[in-house]
This record gives structure tokens, C-alpha cells and sequence, in this order.
């Protein structure tokens, strides 16, 4: 795959007896979607691989047209806190160390953990339905003689609003249904701030649907526990095609339909021209609920207000919103825009009563917007040294995230396509032209092999101040390669588990320096066709 696709990235830990112990892994289409929307993450690991039920673990987000999209994958030896903090560290690596905001995961002990380690700035949440899952069989007799508990019970958790507001409806379901005395009902509550959403409203999570952490995980219908190994891996190709497939779908839906504007304020029409299609529908359905609203300013003067917006017919239920006029920020109780990065209906309102037709600069979030894969923030070019590794490695990343997006926008039609096949040839001719004016650079200053790297003087320095070089020289990689080597020296338990590796590396768990692999591309594909025939083997054995 790594011959294939260049950008593709992968690290394998071995165990004390050579074996693969974890794997991870992401292509390059992957790893530039993360550029994009690594901001809010899911890590699942309900899934398990057929006869060993080893846990296979993807990490998931969301696009632009609020689809869920694949950032990486990993197989693992358990669910021990070590391979949980060594996956984590090695998806950093791969992503070139940006920290998501936000990131979901299930109900596991060593799993918080290790996101509490690797994560600590991240705003770490539980997900829902791995939480509820155990609901059908331990309130069975509830939901069989109420039908209506589990409506009920959803509206509780999803659609209440403030913290006051959840603390209330729970109590009132608990007092109607008579559940006091359920101990499993109970562990929800005592745990609460873990999982239910009103609790993380002030951080970013991408959600812009309150069945967001109920939907189905990506490999739904492709993988279950009866997938061979040989199958997943088909499985895990087609998965994604059709996830690509969809996006593009959802691309072309975008740019070739006009939406149907259902008032007459400029701040819709500049929506439709920013926003995705999907994003955009959620953001009018905000903006025509303005019309049963009202706002009135309970406090202020001319710098910063506070409004009490309500509806009309509903006195009760009221949101207090806060207007600072000169820098035109708004914050509303209900934290909409915080969790969701689209404004409410609210902060809308009172945008209306003060006669701000447009939306400000600062609540167009650039990941729910048409260009959200237009930017990366990736440096501009460098004037330091050409044979500067960490120049190339730059260079490289970023021709690569631009040659994906490329090919993406080029496939959308065959106008498009046929458009970008001819800038992508007079390109060329214009490197080609251009390499002419540059003076060749010698072979022996650079190291050079797929998408690896480590410093041959390095190799025995600890994994926290391993460079992050590519390019390794083929005939050291050559050298590296042996995973016998009982004469290099031992290791720290400390360093067993930071990710040392990159796309093209193998390590040891618990082995010194020494036994970093790197294998270049021939040998890693003989390895994986040679891997992948065993496993057919045993399926059929």
C-alpha cells in the first residue's frame, strides 16, 4: 500500500517474542482529512476481528457535510493501558502532532487513561451508546409496560439544554417511573459528566444533529465478528471508496444545486454561499425559528447587553444571551455555537433586534464551509538549506495534501476532470523546467526510503528525543533489520511504549533501541503478501 500511495503511514509494535503485537496505520487521503477535521474525533473500539476477537479500532470524524470520515485504524494485542497510550502517541505522530479538541471514546478504564496522558488539553467525553447499550436488557420491564420511557429517556439526554434543565427532566423520569431503587440507572447518574452532552456544550464536538454519537460507526455493515482477516482487509478497501464516494456525492450536491432562501435577510443568502449543503439546512432551520422569537434587553448599555430571549407562546423556557457590541460576540446559555460551530436561533434573534445582517467573520467556522478543504495550514515555502530533512519532509507532506485535494476536486465530473489532468501536465513541465535551475543535490546527503525516517547516530537516544526525519538510507535500513540483535543495549521501562516509529517502521514493545525496524518498501511488500497468504492459510486450516 505504502508503494502505492506514498503518503501512507504505518507502525507496527512487536512483543518480546517478535510477534506483531499492535498495528496502526492511515493513508494519505486519511491523514490530509484529519488536516481538515481533526478538530473533534471518535475513537471506537467495539469491533472485534474473527477467531482471536482481537480489538480493531478505527479513529473516526466528521466532514464538512457532516458525513463520518476514517482517520486511522489500528489492531490490537488487548486493551491494556500501554497499547492504548503507545496507539495514541503513534496516531499523533502520524497526524504531525496537531491535538484534536474534542475526542469520544467508549466506557473503558485504560482507555481513559491513556487519553488523559496523551491528551491532556483534549476534552475527553464518553460515547452515548456505548454507555446505553446495556439499557434494553437492564430496564427491559420498564420500556415493555411504558412505551414511552424511551422516548422520554432520549429527549432527557439529548435535547435538554442546560445542566439545570437535564438535572430536572431526569428526576421527573425517575419520579414518574418509579426507577430510584435501579443501581444501573443510578451508575448513569452518578456518572453524568462523562456522557451526557449538556455537560460538554462549551467545547467543540462537530455535532450538528443530537443523534451524532448515536450513529452508526464507519465499518458498520462491512465488519462484524465473523470477518476473517483476509476479508477485513477487502472490507476496510471497500468501506472506504464508498465513504470517498459519498463525500464526492455530497461535493457536486453542493456546488450544483442553489438553495431555496426562505427569507429575505442578507445573512441567509451569505450562508448559502458559505456553508455545505448540509450545513447550511441546519443554519436556515435556525434562522426561520428567529420569527417565533423575541428578545429583549434586560441589562447594558452601549458596549455589552444582556438579552432574555423566548418565544412567543412559551415564556418558561427562556435563554439569556450576552452582546458585546465593538468585537460583535455573542454567547448564549443554550452554548450551541461552542458545541456545534453553527449559531442558535437565539444569538440569531438578537442579531435581528440590533440590525446585524451579516454574520461576523468569527461564526463561520472554515471546517462547515464549501473551501473547508481548501487551507491546511501548512507553512509556505522555506529558504533554509534544500538538504535540510526536515525542510523536505515539509515540502513533501504539503505537495501531498495538495495532490490529494486535487485529485478529489478533478474527479468530481468529467469536465473537471479532463480540466485538472491538463494543469496537472503543463505542471510538470513546468518542475521539470524549473529542476533544470536548481543545482543537483548530492545522493550521499540525504537519506532516502519511502516515508521513514531515523538518524543512524541517533538510534540509541531515547524515543522523546528521536528527530522526526524521513528519508532513512536504504543500506542502513538494510542493516537495521534484524530483529535477533541481542548485543544493543536495554531500555528504560519508561520508553517502552512512545511511538518511535514511522510509516515504514516495525518495534518491539518491550526491546532496546536496537530493535527498531525499518523496512524498506521491497521487503514491507513481500512481508504483507507473504502475512496475508498465512492468514488465508490458517482460515482455511
Amino acid at each position: 500500500m505504502q508503494a502505492e500511495n506514498p503518503g501512507f503511514f504505518y507502525a507496527i509494535q512487536l512483543d518480546e517474542d517478535n510477534r506483531i503485537s499492535n498495528v496502526f496505520w492511515a493513508d494519505a487521503r486519511s491523514r490530509t482529512a484529519y488536516s481538515h477535521f481533526g478538530d473533534a474525533i471518535t475513537f471506537d473500539t467495539n469491533y472485534r476481528v474473527h477467531q482471536y476477537r482481537v480489538p480493531f479500532a478505527p479513529f473516526t470524524g466528521v466532514n464538512h457535510h457532516g458525513q463520518m470520515i476514517l482517520f486511522g485504524c489500528a489492531i490490537l494485542l488487548d486493551e491494556s493501558e500501554a497499547s492504548f497510550i503507545w496507539l495514541f502517541k503513534t496516531f499523533l505522530t502520524a497526524m504531525n502532532d496537531r491535538h484534536p479538541a474534542s475526542i469520544i471514546t467508549d466506557r473503558d478504564k485504560a482507555i481513559q487513561v491513556a487519553v488523559s496522558q496523551v491528551f491532556p488539553e483534549t476534552r475527553h467525553c464518553l460515547n452515548k451508546w456505548n454507555v446505553l447499550r446495556a439499557g434494553q436488557e437492564k430496564l427491559a420491564h420498564v420500556c415493555l409496560s411504558h412505551p414511552t420511557f424511551q422516548v422520554e429517556l432520549y429527549n432527557c439526554i439529548n435535547l435538554t439544554e442546560t445542566i439545570e434543565e437535564f438535572e430536572f427532566s431526569w428526576s421527573s423520569l425517575v419520579d414518574k417511573y418509579d426507577l430510584k431503587g435501579q443501581e444501573w440507572l443510578q451508575s448513569l447518574y452518578d456518572s453524568r459528566a462523562q456522557w451526557v452532552p449538556v455537560y460538554f456544550r462549551d467545547s467543540f464536538f462537530a455535532v450538528i444533529s443530537p443523534d451524532h454519537a448515536f450513529d452508526a460507526s464507519f465499518f458498520d455493515g462491512y465488519v462484524n465478528q465473523q470477518t476473517t482477516l483476509p476479508m477485513f482487509f477487502r472490507q476496510y478497501e471497500r468501506a472506504l471508496e464508498v465513504s470517498f464516494q459519498r463525500e464526492l456525492e455530497a461535493d457536486f450536491d453542493t456546488i450544483c444545486t442553489t438553495p431555496v432562501l426562505r427569507t429575505p435577510s442578507p445573512m441567509e443568502k451569505q450562508a448559502a454561499d458559505l456553508y455545505t449543503k448540509k450545513v447550511f439546512t441546519k443554519f436556515q432551520e435556525e434562522l426561520v425559528e428567529t420569527f417565533v422569537y423575541t428578545a429583549n434587553r434586560i441589562e447594558g448599555d452601549a458596549t455589552v447587553s444582556t438579552f432574555r430571549v423566548a418565544k412567543f407562546e412559551d415564556d418558561d423556557k427562556e435563554y439569556t444571551v450576552t452582546l458585546n457590541y465593538g468585537d460583535m460576540i455573542a454567547n448564549c446559555s443554550c452554548q450551541m455555537f461552542e458545541y456545534s460551530g453553527v449559531l442558535c436561533r437565539h444569538v440569531l434573534t438578537v442579531f435581528t433586534v440590533t440590525n446585524v445582517l451579516t454574520l461576523p467573520p468569527h461564526y463561520i467556522l472554515g471546517r462547515w464551509t464549501v473551501n473547508a478543504k481548501a487551507g491546511h495550514g501548512i507553512a509556505g515555502p522555506s529558504t533554509e538549506s534544500s538538504s535540510n530533512p526536515e525542510i523536505l519532509t515539509s515540502r513533501y507532506n504539503t505537495l501531498c495534501r495538495e495532490a490529494i485535494q486535487y485529485a478529489e476536486e478533478g474527479a468530481v465530473a468529467s469536465e473537471t476532470y479532463t480540466a485538472a489532468l491538463a494543469a496537472l501536465r503543463e505542471g510538470i513541465k513546468k518542475v521539470a523546467a524549473a529542476k533544470k535551475n536548481v543545482a543537483k543535490v548530492s545522493p550521499t546527503s540525504l537519506q532516502v526510503s519511502g516515508t521513514a525516517a531515523q538518524d543512524d547516530k541517533k538510534t540509541s537516544a531515547p524515543a522523546s528525543d528521536a528527530p522526526s526525519l524521513l528519508w532513512p538510507d536504504q543500506d542502513e535500513a538494510s542493516r537495521s533489520f534484524n530483529l535477533n540483535d541481542n548485543g544493543a543495549s536495554t531500555q528504560s521501562v519508561a520508553d517502552l511504549n512512545l511511538p518511535r516509529m514511522f510509516p515504514v517502521s516495525v518495534q518491539r514493545d518491550d526491546g532496546p533501541p536496537g530493535n527498531l525496524v525499518i523496512l524498506n518498501n521491497l521487503f514491507s511488500m513481500k512481508f504483507m503478501h507473504c502475512f496475508s497468504w498465512l492468514s488465508t492459510w490458517f482460515c482455511f486450516h
